[in-house]
This record gives C-alpha cells, sequence and structure tokens, in this order.
C-alpha cells in the first residue's frame, strides 16, 4: 500500500509538470511572446525575452508538478530518514515531466537564425540549454518547497500575474497597431513617447511588479494564517513565484548588454520583487500570530478574576460561626452520643444528720434494726402522690387524699454545681422524683474501681459497738 502511494504521486508529478509546461508553452506561441528569430538582422531583445520565458515556464512547471503531487496524499516528510528521500523523489519526477517542455522549445528552435551578437553557438543547443537551466532551478526550489499550500497557491497566483500582463500586452498591441515586444514581468505596452526611466528601471513597470509581488505573497498566505499554519514555510510562500523570475533573468545576464532595451529594467527590479513578495506573506503571518497572542491572553467567554471574598463578622453574616441563614424551619440535627453516658441530675435530697447509722451500697439508710427513717418514708409517700396526681392529669381524675395525711414543708435544695446539657432544645427535668428510682439510675462505679476505692477507705463495722459504760439492769434494784 505504501508502495502504491508512492508510485501514483510521483506519477502525478511527472504529469503535472508535463501537463503545465505543455499549457503555458502553447499559449506563449499562441500569443507570440516566444518567438525564435528566423533572420539575423532580428533585434537581440526577442532572443533574450524568449529565452526568459522558455526558462521561468520550464521551471514553474517543475516546481508546480511536485507541489501539486505533494498535496496529493499524506505528508511523508515528516516521517524521519525518509524525508529527503520523499522530496527528492517528487522533484525528480516533476524533472522528468518538464522534459516535455525542453522538447517543446528545441522543436521549434531548429529553424531560428544565429544571433552572432549573443553566442556563437547552435541556436536550438542554446534554446535547450536554457530550458535545461529552467528545469535544474525548477528541481531545486521543488525540494524546498513540496507539500507546501502556500507555495502552491503563489506559483499559481504568480503565474496568472504574469500571463495575464502578457494577454494584455497582445490586447494593447492589437488595439494600438503598434508592434510591442512583452517581456517577462514588464508591462512595456504602457510606455510612450515620455520615458520615464532612472537609471536603467522604467518605473511605472517597476512599482506594478512590485505591488503585485506584495500583494500575491499576502492574499496567497492568507488562508493558511487563518488555518492556523503560521510556520516557517508560510512566512517565505512570498517570495518563491518571484524568484523563479529572478532566477531566469539571473540565468539570463550573461547575454545581457546594453542592447537589451526594455528587459534590463525587468532584469534590475526582478531580485526587489523576491523581497516585496517576502514581505506580504511575512506580514500576514505576523498579524496572524499577533491576534493569536492577544486571543490567547484574553481568551473570550472567560469571567474576570475575582478577588478573595472579605471575610464576615459574626454580627454580618452567621456563616462566620459556622451557621447558614436559616431560610425555613430548622429542624435541629441529634447530637452525636457521648463517650459515657450522662448521669441524671436527681433531685436535692432532704438534708439529714448524719448518725452513726449504717450505710448500703445502694445509698439507702436504716436504722438499727432494719428500719426506716420517718423522713425517708414521709418523701417516698409524697414522691407517690406526684405520680399519682400526673396519671391522673393525663386522665382527667384527680387523686383521692389519704385521710390523715400531713403536708411538710419541702426542705431547700443543696445548691449544686451547674452541669451542661447535652441539647439545649431538651425539657428541664422534673424537679420531683422518687428517690430510690432516682438511686437506681445513679451510675455505679465500675468493679475495678469500687475495689480499689473499698481497698482504700477504712472499713466500717455495719454493727453498732456496744456503749463503753452499758447501764446494769438489776431484777432487785433494792439489792
Amino acid at each position: 500500500m505504501a508502495d502504491k502511494g508512492w508510485t501514483a504521486q510521483t506519477a502525478a508529478a511527472a504529469g503535472t509538470a508535463a501537463g503545465a509546461g505543455a499549457a503555458q508553452l502553447g499559449l506563449g506561441y499562441g500569443l507570440g511572446v516566444i518567438e525564435w528569430p528566423v533572420s539575423t538582422t532580428a533585434a537581440d531583445s526577442i532572443w533574450l525575452n524568449s529565452l526568459g520565458w522558455a526558462t521561468w515556464i520550464t521551471a514553474s512547471a517543475t516546481v508546480l508538478g511536485a507541489v501539486v503531487a505533494g498535496r496529493l496524499g499524506p505528508d511523508r516528510a515528516g516521517q524521519g530518514r525518509w524525508r529527503v528521500l520523499w522530496r527528492l523523489a517528487l522533484a525528480a519526477a516533476a524533472g522528468l515531466g518538464a522534459l516535455v517542455s525542453v522538447a517543446l522549445v528545441a522543436l521549434p528552435a531548429r529553424s531560428a537564425a544565429p544571433a552572432p551578437c549573443l553566442f556563437s553557438h547552435s541556436p536550438q543547443l542554446v534554446a535547450v540549454g536554457y530550458a535545461l537551466i529552467g528545469l535544474v532551478i525548477g528541481m531545486i526550489v521543488a525540494f524546498w518547497a513540496v507539500s507546501s499550500a502556500p507555495v502552491a497557491a503563489n506559483l499559481l497566483g504568480t503565474a496568472a500575474w504574469l500571463w495575464a500582463l502578457a494577454i494584455a500586452g497582445v490586447i494593447a498591441e492589437l488595439s494600438t497597431g503598434r508592434d510591442l515586444d512583452t517581456y517577462l514581468t514588464s508591462w512595456q505596452f504602457t510606455e510612450t513617447g515620455v520615458v520615464a526611466r532612472y537609471g536603467g528601471i522604467y518605473w511605472p513597470s517597476a512599482l506594478l511588479t512590485l505591488t503585485a509581488a506584495f500583494l500575491i505573497g499576502l492574499i496567497a498566505a492568507w488562508p493558511a494564517t487563518r488555518r492556523g499554519d503560521r510556520g516557517l514555510g508560510t512566512a517565505t510562500s512570498g517570495a518563491v513565484g518571484p524568484l523563479l523570475v529572478a532566477l531566469a533573468f539571473l540565468a539570463l545576464s550573461p547575454l545581457l548588454s546594453k542592447s537589451a532595451g526594455p528587459l534590463q529594467s525587468a532584469y534590475l527590479i526582478a531580485p526587489y520583487a523576491v523581497l516585496a513578495g517576502l514581505g506580504g506573506s511575512a506580514l500576514i503571518v505576523a498579524l496572524g500570530r499577533a491576534r493569536q497572542q492577544r486571543i490567547g491572553a484574553t481568551p473570550p467567554g472567560n469571567p474576570p478574576e475575582l478577588g478573595p471574598a472579605p471575610a464576615a463578622t459574626p454580627e454580618e453574616s452567621p456563616t462566620a460561626v459556622g451557621m447558614a441563614p436559616p431560610t425555613s424551619r430548622v429542624v435541629p440535627k441529634p447530637a452525636p452520643a457521648p463517650a459515657a453516658p450522662a448521669p441524671a441530675i436527681p433531685a436535692p435530697a432532704a438534708p439529714s444528720p448524719q448518725p452513726e447509722d449504717s450505710t448500703e451500697p445502694a445509698g439507702r439508710r436504716w436504722a438499727l434494726f432494719g428500719k426506716r427513717r420517718a423522713e425517708e418514708v414521709f418523701a417516698a409517700e409524697q414522691a407517690a402522690g406526684k405520680i399519682s396526681e400526673k396519671a391522673a392529669g393525663k386522665t382527667g381524675e384527680k387523686p383521692a387524699e389519704k385521710p390523715g395525711e400531713k403536708v411538710a414543708a419541702e426542705p431547700a435544695p443543696r445548691p449544686r454545681k451547674p452541669r451542661a446539657r447535652v441539647g439545649d432544645d431538651e425539657p428541664a427535668a422534673d424537679q420531683a422524683f422518687d428517690p430510690e428510682i432516682a438511686a437506681a439510675a445513679r451510675p455505679t462505679k465500675s468493679p475495678a474501681k469500687r475495689a480499689a476505692a473499698r481497698k482504700e477507705a477504712t472499713p466500717r463495722s455495719t454493727i453498732t459497738p456496744p456503749p463503753d459504760n452499758p447501764p446494769v439492769a438489776r431484777i432487785n434494784p433494792e439489792d
């Protein structure tokens, strides 16, 4: 598949070069811009003009064939070591196709008369030699400019401009009835009796040539620049078309003399046309790069960067303390479970003296012979009465009062240190409850801590010791 691609591209290069050369030579012979003098008295400028056209046509056909073939297939120039070989193959194929142009130059030149003032060799040999010079120039430029769309566009634009000048010259000659020679890149048909020359340069034709080279270089590179191709190839593409013309005139330089006539102006202005074309393509690439840099600096659609938000005070925004402003009814989140169960807050018990009574682990105090004290019995009965009142309040009934029940003033509670509550939304605990329930709900120490506390505490006897001087009961007190 790769060999087939190479074959197709090389064949396209040869065919395009042959067709372009034949078409341009046919147009030149038809318009009369290329003619081989059959008389020795012909002006030297006719020979020089024909040799210049033949050289440029062969060179442009070779470059155009290689460039067009390079655009037909994939770009193999970037595949490492095959890059040079691929470019050389396309240039050589285009040169083979341009041999058709050499043949079309050699055949009509057989009947040309020699020009002893210019050369001493055979006119046919001189014509073929200049056609081959154009072929070599075309191969060199094609090796540099292959697979470049801006270069192809510049070549086509330059060729169209030169042939437009030639056609305009023929039309001017037919309309005015004067015998005017159409020179390469020169607008000689505008010259009248007043000669506008300075140092051998015909300025109307020179200004037209420079302006055309600049505009062609700029316009031919503009599509590639819009596509994003802003490399060196696009920037130098404007010089390719005028360069072929300048090289063609450079090949004619050994034959140029003061008798060259109007062709001398075109010869002198050709190098400046190369600079003008280079300036046009370089300018459009520079403008494209500057525009891309402006777009990259301020990309469209992106909002401007905002500075850091000012810190909000607790009075201005509730989010400063970690809370969002409520927009609806706030449902409190359940508080996380504490690591240890919070002890219930017992109601303060009534103060009682510290008798020498025994105390059980549950905290309930008993009298000497297992009887509860009257104060604790009264507090238990009062708590039971309040519980029955709560139950009766739910059902709407009032508990009956016990006969003989005494109402005693409740002693003042002891002041206790307030403790932090789990949640602010919890209702306050009821102040009246059963001491037995509170004692049972009170958390006890772990067995290990209780054992350590018992070891450290002073052991207390659970039996009341007898008095030091107990009274002695006497059966017969009188004795």
